[in-house]
C-alpha cells in the first residue's frame, strides 16, 4: 500500500517500489512520474573490508536508501522508505514464501496457517512458542520477553486507533472484524483509551498462545492483511516508554535490530542472534539448480550487519556500486543506456558489465499515474477536461524515452501479474490522440487551452530525473494547449500535501499490499478519501456499490465481470491518468548469494548470503 513518488526501478532484496508501497506503497511502498529510485529501492549486501583489508569474518550488507524514512512505527508508516526499514526489524503474523510463485502465504510468528471454523467466519491463530522481542530498556532488566497473544491484540487495537493510524486502516481491516470499526470510532471520540479495558467482539484470547478472529462476513482476503508491515507486532512496553519517539526507535522480533539511526547518515542494523526464522526447504523446480536451496533449513539471517547510508542521487549510488561498495542497485535512466539494453522483451548487460555483474528484471507489483484532485475547482467537476488530459499524454513514448522501455502501458489500475488485471478483463484505456485531446479541451470550455490557467502538478522529489520527467510531460501537454507547472517537494512534504488534499495534480503510484485487485480498487472507494488512500477524493456511488460487492467475492469470472464494470467507470471519470506498470531492472554483484526477486516481502535481506572471499578479492 506504500505510496511513493518515483518509479521503482529495482529493489534487490525485497521490493525488486514501491513501493510505499508501495502503501506503500503500503500502498507502500516510490512513485510516479519521477523516475526517482524510491527509498525502497535496493537492499544490497556485502562484506566490507576494514581499514582497506578484506575481512571475511564479518558479513556486512552494504545497502542504501534514496529517501529519508518518515516513521519506523509500523501503523504510522505510509511510505516505501519507512516500510523497507521496518521489515528488517519487525515481524507480521504471516509472510510470503520467499521462493514459491505464485506468491503463497506462509506462517511467520504462527505455528501453522490459521484454521477457519465451520461458520466460515472464525479463524483460529496459534503463536509459535519461544519467540522473543529484541533486548531493549523498555523491558524488565533490558531483556526481551516472549511474544504472547496480548501483544497481538494490543497491536490490532492500536492499528485501529484513528489517533495512531489515520490512513492504512481502511485498506486493511475496515469492515472486516466484528466490533473493530466501532472501536475505531470510539477512539475518534475518546483519545488515550486503555486498550486492555476495551473488549472487541471479533477478537478473542483463548490462552497465551492462541486467539480467534471473527469476521463480519466471509472474507477470502483477510489473512493477506496480516502479512503487511503495517500490522507487524509491537510490544506495549515500547509504546509506553518511547511514545512518539518510537517512530525512530524500533523494538520488534525481526531478523535485525536497530543499532544506529541518524536521520540522514548511515543507518546500521545488527543481526538478531535469537531470530526464529529458517531458510525455506522447498521452492520452484529451478531453484535447486540455481543454488537457491543450498542453505535450506538453516537459521536466518546469514549476514551480521546491514549498513544503509542515505544516497539520494543516482550517479553517486552507481559509482559506489561499480567500486564494490554496494552489492546491488537499480539502474537509473542515464546509466541504463551505457550499461544495459533491451533485446526483444529481455534486458541484458553490455560488454564488460555482463562479465562483472548479474542483471535481473521482473514486472513490478505497482502502478504509476497522475492523481487528479476532485476537490480542485478546475478539474474536480469537469470530466471532459480530465478526459482531455488522458488523451494528451503519450504513455508509450514516455516509457520508451524516459524509462528506456522499462515498463508496460496500463489499461486498468491493476499491475499485470496480479489477479484481476487487464489480463482478466476487457478494458482499453485512452490512446494518445492529439486531435481528440484538443476536441475535449474545447468541449470542456478551453478551446486551444484559452482561459485554462497553468496546471500545477506535485512531485515528491527534487532530483534531476524528476525534473527531466516533468519537462517531458510539460512538452507533451503543451501540444494540446495545456500548460503544466511542476512543484517539487521533499517526500515528507509531498505526503503531507496529498493527505491534506492541497494539490491539483500529483504524481502518484501504489505498490501492492497483497496480490489482489481489491487492494488497488480501494484507492477509489469513496469512504477512503483523503487522508485515506483515496487521496484524490474521488467519489462515485455506483463504483462504491460495485466495490463493496466485489471485495469479498472469491476469484473467478463473476468477480472479474464486476471488476470490468469498475474499470470502465474509472475510464469514464478519469480520477487518475495512467503512466506505466514498471519493469524493475537492476544489477547485483557476483558474490551475492540466494538472491531471488520477491515483490511481496518488505525485505529479503535475511535470506541473502555473501561469498566473503570473492567479495574481499573484488574490493582489493
Amino acid at each position: 500500500m506504500i505510496p511513493s513518488d518515483g518509479f521503482v526501478v529495482y529493489v534487490a532484496l525485497s521490493e525488486f517500489m514501491a513501493v510505499q508501497r508501495i502503501s506503500i506503497w503500503q500502498k507502500a511502498p516510490q512513485l510516479v512520474l519521477s523516475a526517482l529510485l524510491i527509498a525502497t529501492v535496493a537492499v544490497p549486501l556485502g562484506c566490507r573490508p576494514r581499514d582497506g583489508v578484506g575481512n571475511t569474518d564479518v558479513k556486512v550488507l552494504d545497502s542504501y536508501r534514496g529517501d529519508v524514512y518518515r516513521s519506523l512505527d509500523p501503523p504510522k508508516q505510509f511510505d516505501a522508505a519507512s516500510s523497507r526499514i521496518i521489515s528488517h526489524i519487525y515481524d507480521p503474523l504471516l509472510d510470503y514464501h520467499y521462493l514459491k510463485r505464485p506468491y503463497e502465504l506462509t506462517p511467520n510468528l504462527l505455528e501453522s496457517m490459521p484454521e477457519i471454523g465451520e461458520d466460515k467466519l472464525t479463524y483460529t491463530f496459534k503463536l509459535r512458542k519461544g519467540i522473543k522481542f529484541h533486548d531493549d530498556p523498555c523491558f524488565s532488566g533490558g531483556k526481551g520477553r516472549e511474544l504472547t497473544v496480548d501483544d497481538v491484540l494490543f497491536t490490532i487495537k492500536r492499528f485501529a486507533d484513528v489517533n495512531v493510524n489515520p490512513q492504512s486502516y481502511p485498506a486493511l481491516l475496515q469492515n472486516r472484524i466484528k466490533g473493530l470499526d466501532e472501536f475505531r470510532e470510539k477512539t475518534r471520540q475518546q483519545k488515550d483509551l486503555d486498550y486492555d479495558q476495551e473488549s472487541i467482539a471479533g477478537l478473542e484470547k483463548v490462552d497465551e498462545y492462541t486467539f480467534k478472529i471473527v469476521m463480519i462476513e466471509p472474507d477470502p482476503l483477510l489473512l493477506m492483511s496480516f502479512a503487511t508491515n503495517a500490522l507487524s507486532i509491537v510490544p506495549k512496553e515500547a509504546v509506553e516508554k518511547y511514545g512518539r519517539k518510537l517512530e525512530h526507535h524500533a523494538v520488534g522480533t525481526g531478523p535485525f535490530t536497530l543499532a544506529k539511526n541518524p536521520r540522514k547518515g548511515v543507518m546500521v542494523l545488527k543481526k538478531n542472534p535469537n531470530y526464529h526464522g529458517t531458510y525455506p526447504t522447498e521452492g520452484e523446480p529451478d531453484d535447486q539448480s540455481q543454488g537457491l536451496l543450498t542453505n535450506a533449513g538453516e537459521q536466518l539471517p546469514f549476514v551480521d550487519e546491514v549498513r544503509i547510508p542515505l544516497i539520494e542521487e543516482a550517479q553517486p549510488r552507481m559509482l559506489k556500486f561499480l567500486s564494490g561498495e554496494l552489492d546491488s542497485i537499480g539502474i537509473d535512466r542515464d546509466n541504463f543506456t551505457k550499461m544495459a539494453e533491451k533485446v526483444g522483451n529481455e534486458f541484458q548487460l553490455k560488454g564488460k558489465f555482463a562479465k562483472q555483474f548479474n542483471i535481473s528484471s521482473v514486472d513490478a507489483l505497482s502502478s504509476f499515474y497522475i492523481t487528479i484532485n476532485f476537490r480542485d475547482k478546475v478539474f474536480g467537476q469537469n470530466k471532459v477536461l480530465r478526459q482531455a488530459l488522458a488523451y494528451a499524454l503519450d504513455t508509450p513514448a514516455y516509457i520508451e524515452k524516459m524509462e528506456n522501455g522499462r515498463g508496460h502501458t496500463l489499461n486498468t489500475i491493476v499491475p499485470l501479474p496480479i489477479a484481476g488485471s487487464e489480463q482478466s478483463v476487457s478494458v482499453q484505456w485512452y490512446s494518445h490522440n492529439l486531435q481528440k485531446a484538443k476536441a475535449k479541451l474545447k468541449e470542456a470550455g478551453y478551446p486551444e487551452g484559452k482561459g485554462l490557467p497553468p496546471v500545477v502538478i506535485l512531485y515528491g522529489s527534487q532530483d534531476n530525473i524528476t525534473r527531466q520527467n516533468h519537462e517531458f510531460l510539460r512538452a507533451q501537454l503543451a501540444k494540446s494547449g495545456i500548460q503544466l507547472k511542476g512543484e517539487f517537494l521533499s517526500f515528507s512534504d509531498y505526503l503531507g500535501r496529498k493527505e491534506g488534499g492541497s494539490f491539483q495534480l500529483a504524481s502518484g503510484g501504489w505498490r501492492a499490499d497483497y496480490p489482489d485487485a481489491e487492494n488497488f480498487y480501494q484507492l477509489f472507494y469513496g469512504p477512503n478519501k483523503a487522508p485515506g488512500p483515496n487521496d484524490g477524493s474521488y467519489q462515485n456511488p455506483e463504483f462504491d456499490r460495485l466495490y463493496e460487492q466485489m471485495r469479498r467475492m472469491p476469484a473467478g469470472s463473476e468477480r472479474n465481470q464486476i471488476i470490468e464494470k469498475m474499470a470502465l467507470l474509472l475510464k469514464a471519470d478519469v480520477p487518475v491518468v495512467f503512466l506505466k506498470a514498471p519493469i524493475s531492472v537492476g544489477m547485483r554483484q557476483k558474490w551475492l548469494l540466494n538472491s531471488k526477486p520477491n515483490l511481496m516481502l518488505g525485505s529479503t535481506a535475511k535470506f541473502l548470503d555473501i561469498d566473503t572471499e570473492m567479495k574481499a578479492e573484488g574490493l582489493k
